[in-house]
This record gives structure tokens, C-alpha cells and sequence, in this order.
């Protein structure tokens, strides 16, 4: 199978889902050759059940998707088409990392916890308005764009129609899946209480699909919040998305979205879009030698100067710990103060990146050097020559320290009328 109905060339094999085969291919009838997503039905039983099952769904995407229309967080169907009694079905192609990715890189802060709950509740809010219950939200089916860094839902194979007292087939994946949903009952917040998974999952590092959460012996609840460190209201927010009972959880993602607004920690959107930004943008160019931040900020009709390149012990000293209520003190805050000369070490060293990252742990998380690679060049990490492991080590550990600082940063100046902040990375 190279070509089919002679217009899409099959370029790779992306992978399989539940009951198909996903292709990337190009579309030869149009003068860009865009590229898009091929879905083959292809069930991984051949028993009867499996076989109607699986054709069920299949129609029920292609149902779904031209129902939910153009939605820029949603793939954008193109065409569903039979051919050879074979059926398939064109999408969109996100070009951008699957989460799953993102939560091996690092945990989650706060306020990065925020941000993602917000855009993707925004996206499930629409979806349920439509009346459709996705039944398989995880980190495989959200990637994030690399156009804007936003979060684009994927993977409608599993949808339901709303149908109150209607049980069902299960589907959807262990670890992400609410009691109810496992007795072949979802509803509207069997999809938030996925959602609540993934976050809890980016702030404790803890892959609900592999390892389970310990539970209090007395309400079942999970017992999560000893490891990590979030504000009380967030915690409320999350504990009540993951509820064992359905109902005491949010009804459904509009809900959830309004109790995440009202946090008092919650970015607003040009915020939020900042702290984006800030935390992939500052991943860029890492050349074999040592990338120096230089952090600054405009403010309205006024630009400050930007602090001059320093090289810090750790992420907290490069920045101002304290918040700046107005304009003429944040300008003040901002000028760094110039170091000795003898303080200024005579060639920056490994020593200036986070002491916890070395090759041993670089192994652990990703297993190889090759594997390392990839992941590197995934998150924007770029080297002029091949990297010995002291270059890999470096690059993720001063990756993860930018990361670090501009959450610090972005903590300590959280005034709304900031026009935006500039990430500078000088080789």
C-alpha cells in the first residue's frame, strides 16, 4: 500500500490505535502536496464482536468529527473514503509533540499545571456542548502544537454520544478511566477526571497507567499531594476533578473551567500565552558551548534595558525574588548588579547546571544515547556537532534550569500589563 484512491502517498507508519492503522501521508492532488492523516480500520481481533465493534466506532468518528466542524484544537476531517472493502478516513496532520513526551521531561509547576488545564478544558468544554464524551483523553491523544504551543485534542475513535442510563462497550485506557467508565458508564466528567489524571501526573512524575496512586483507607480517595507542592485551592480543584464518585466531581469540562479560572494563581490568557512562550521558546539554540540567558522586559511606551549576561549557581540567584508593584521599581529590580571580577568564574563549567542531572540519570530516563538524541532534538534542542554525553548532560540540564528561571521569572513579575517578555540566548 503506497498509494491510495491515487491521491495519498503514504509517507511512514505513524503507529496503531484501538481498531486502526494511522498513516502520514501527502495529498498528490493538491499543488502543496499537503500533508495529512490516514486512518485504516483495522480491528486487532478478527472475532465477530471485535469486527462490528470496531466498524461501529469507525462511523461514529466520522459522524463526530463532521459534527464537531472546524475547531483549530481539533483535527479538521477531510474525507472518509472505502476502497479494496477496506475503509479509511483522512484527517488533519498536528505537527507538534504528544504530551506523553513532555511529561518525561520535566515536572510540572503550578502554574504550567494551570495553563495546560485551561486550554485543554477550554477545547473538552466545546466537546461536551456538543453532547460528546471523548472516553479516551491521555497524555498519546494530546499533542502540543508547534505553531503556538497550545493543546490539540486527538483521537475521536472513542467518542460517545451523550445517552443518559445508556451502557456501553468499555473503552479507553487503564489509569485514566473513572469507576464508572470501567462498569461501561461514562459521562461528561469520566472525561475530566482524565484530564485531572494527566495534571496530577505532570506534578507528581507518577504514570497512573503504570503505578496507581495510593488511596485513603477511609473516603478511597487518592493520596497524591505529599508529593508536590501546589496551593491549597489548586489541590481542591484537582482532588475534585479525580473523585472515585462521579458525583461529587465537576458535571462536565465547562464547570471545571470556571473553578480553574477563579484560581488565584490562574494566568490570565496573555499570561498564560507568555508563560508558553517563555518555557519553549528559552529550549532553543544550545550550541556545544554554554548558552547565557539574558532576561528582559518592555513595559507600555517604555522599554527597560535588559540585565547584563551572568552566569548564576542556580536558577533562583539569577533572578529578583521580590514582586515589583509598579513600573519605576520593576525598572530598578531589573538592572543587574554588575559581579567582581573575581567572582566571574574563568570558564563556565558543568558545575552551573543542576547537580541531580548526570548521564546515569539521562540513561534512566530515556535508556540510550540514541534515545537521548531524539529526545533532544523533540524539545528544540539542537548541536552544531555530534554531543559527547557531557554535552548531552549539558544541554538538558541547562534546559531544564532555563525552564526553571522563567517560571521564577514570570512568578516574581506577574503584572498583567506587561507588554511581554524577550528570551535572549547568546551563544
Amino acid at each position: 500500500m503506497s498509494t491510495l484512491a491515487n491521491r495519498y502517498k503514504i509517507i511512514k507508519n505513524l503507529g496503531a490505535g484501538g481498531f486502526s492503522q494511522v498513516y502520514l501521508a501527502k495529498d498528490l492532488q493538491r499543488d502543496d502536496h499537503r500533508r495529512c492523516v490516514i486512518k485504516k480500520l483495522q480491528p486487532k481481533s478478527d472475532d465477530p464482536f471485535t469486527v462490528r465493534t470496531s466498524r461501529r466506532l469507525f462511523k461514529t468518528e466520522v459522524k463526530v468529527l463532521q459534527k464537531l466542524g472546524n475547531h483549530d484544537r481539533i483535527p479538521q476531517l477531510y474525507v472518509s473514503f472505502e476502497e479494496d472493502r477496506q475503509f479509511y478516513l483522512v484527517e488533519q496532520y498536528i505537527t507538534g509533540q504528544g504530551l506523553s513526551r513532555e511529561l518525561t521531561w520535566w515536572h510540572w509547576t503550578e502554574a504550567k499545571t494551570v495553563a495546560f488545564l485551561q486550554d485543554i478544558l477550554e477545547t473538552l468544554a466545546f466537546v461536551h456542548r456538543k453532547q460528546i464524551i471523548h472516553r479516551d483523553i491521555k497524555p498519546e491523544n494530546l499533542i502540543r502544537c508547534d505553531r503556538d504551543q497550545r493543546i490539540v485534542l486527538i483521537d475521536f475513535g472513542s467518542v460517545k454520544n451523550r445517552q443518559p442510563a445508556d451502557h456501553t462497550a468499555i473503552v479507553g485506557t487503564q489509569g485514566y478511566m473513572p469507576p464508572e467508565q470501567l462498569l461501561g458508564n461514562p459521562r461528561f466528567n469520566s472525561d475530566v477526571y482524565a484530564v485531572g489524571m494527566i495534571a496530577l501526573r505532570g506534578l507528581t512524575g507518577i504514570d497512573p497507567a503504570k503505578t496507581a496512586f495510593p488511596k485513603d483507607p477511609d473516603t478511597g480517595e487518592f493520596i497524591w499531594q505529599h508529593k508536590t507542592d501546589v496551593s491549597p485551592e489548586l489541590a481542591h480543584v484537582l482532588s475534585t476533578m479525580v473523585c472515585q464518585d462521579y458525583r461529587h466531581r465537576y458535571p462536565s469540562a465547562q464547570e471545571a473551567l470556571q473553578a480553574v479560572s477563579q484560581l488565584s494563581e490562574a494566568p490570565t490568557p496573555s499570561r498564560r500565552r507568555l508563560l508558553q512562550a517563555a518555557g519553549f521558546s528559552i529550549m532553543g539554540l544550545l550550541g556545544t558551548g554554554m548558552a547565557y540567558p539574558a532576561l528582559s522586559q518592555e513595559l507600555p511606551n517604555r522599554k527597560l534595558s535588559s540585565p547584563s549576561p551572568t552566569v548564576a549557581s542556580t536558577p533562583e540567584n539569577a533572578l529578583p525574588q521580590e514582586p515589583s508593584p509598579s513600573a519605576e521599581s520593576l525598572s530598578k529590580t531589573t538592572k543587574a548588579a554588575p559581579l567582581k571580577e573575581k567572582e566571574l568564574p574563568a570558564t563556565p563549567t558543568l558545575a552551573t547546571a543542576p547537580q541531580r542531572l548526570n548521564k546515569q540519570e539521562l540513561l534512566r530516563r530515556y535508556g540510550s544515547y540514541n534515545e537521548c538524541r531524539k529526545v533532544a532534538k523533540a524539545n528544540g534542542i539542537k548541536f552544531s556537532t555530534t554531543p559527547t554525553w557531557d554535552k548531552l548532560v549539558y544541554a538538558f540540564s541547562y534546559s531544564e534550569a532555563l525552564q526553571h528561571m522563567s517560571q521564577v521569572y514570570l512568578k516574581t513579575y506577574p503584572n498583567p500589563s506587561l507588554a511581554g517578555i524577550i528570551v535572549e540566548l547568546a551563544l
